[in-house]
């Protein structure tokens, strides 16, 4: 729906090189120079300049990259609720965190599937970076998420609370005071940037702690990993109590005396969407259910 040299504009305000950008869109580098000439008379201003050799944007160009994205936005959403309201069904999309695990929401949302006039569910499971772009795209109605992923332009709806655990492989024998003890341990952990990786950085800093002071640490890019590598006694790993259904007889949590955590968690919504009301009976089915399990 959008002109095609926003997109350009867009790729260019990334990669801040011109012949990046027409690589990545497979044009050439003549095109993306014609496409921001064709920018800036439309809107009469200038969007980069020079700094020695490195390309920056103008004031204006970051007005327009801020207005752009939240276009890009809209235009995905209007697309994606077009395309929803040709299905009769109208099911429920549903953004489910990978690092929550997957077994835990398996088992509610069969339950609630069994009832007489269950509704339609579309289940997407996915790392929390990923449910939120796609809620801000419009392709998602509403996510679980911990209460830390929450921001100024979606509204929210408390679920409940979930512990989140320090665990290990199920040989491990320590009996410990404080996290500090663990410190000679390989930490697993998610990748930068992820959600659960910013709630052990919280729960850490207040403990005075840094991941880096652990003797050895590991990333994984999935939670199914980091369970695994948990399980096989590779090191310890903080995660929410849900993931480990189905993991008892691997991995076992860890009694620190100083150390209980308890985590916020909330449906998340965009705030115009003016569907919310259909989903009531759902997001109070599944958050009596969640409750009950934890």
């Amino acid at each position: 729906m959008l002109d095609f040299r926003i997109a350009t504009f867009l790729q260019l305000c990334e990669t801040k090189s011109y012949t990046k950008t027409a690589r990545l869109l497979d044009i050439t580098q003549p095109s993306v120079t014609q496409h921001i000439k064709y920018l800036q008379r439309r809107y009469q201003c200038k969007l980069f300049s020079y700094e020695g050799k490195t390309l920056r944007l103008t004031p204006e160009g970051e007005y327009l990259r801020r207005q752009a994205e939240a276009m890009t936005k809209m235009s995905a959403k209007i697309v994606a609720d077009l395309q929803r309201m040709g299905d009769a069904r109208q099911a429920l999309r549903f953004g489910y965190p990978e690092e929550f695990g997957e077994t835990a929401a398996a088992k509610i949302i069969a339950d609630i599937l069994k009832q007489d006039n269950a509704p339609e569910i579309s289940l997407f499971v996915k790392k929390t970076e990923d449910l939120i772009t796609m809620l801000e795209n419009g392709q998602l109605d509403f996510i679980l998420a911990d209460s830390i992923s929450e921001c100024t332009h979606f509204t929210s709806r408390p679920v409940g609370e979930i512990d989140f655990c320090c665990y290990a492989a199920k040989n491990h024998t320590k009996n410990l005071e404080a996290i500090s003890e663990l410190l000679p341990e390989r930490l697993l952990m998610s990748e930068k940037g992820s959600a659960d990786r910013a709630v052990l950085e919280s729960v850490l800093e207040q403990h005075k702690l840094l991941p880096d002071e652990f003797q050895h640490t590991m990333t994984a890019g999935t939670s199914v990993s980091l369970r695994e590598l948990t399980a096989a006694g590779v090191g310890i790993q903080f995660a929410y109590a849900s993931s480990m259904q189905g993991m008892e007889d691997r991995v076992k949590k860890l009694d620190i005396s100083s150390f209980s955590e308890k985590r916020s968690l909330v449906f998340l919504f965009l705030k115009e969407n003016p569907d919310i009301a259909s989903f009531e009976s759902f997001l109070e089915d599944f958050s009596n259910r969640w409750n009950k399990a934890f």
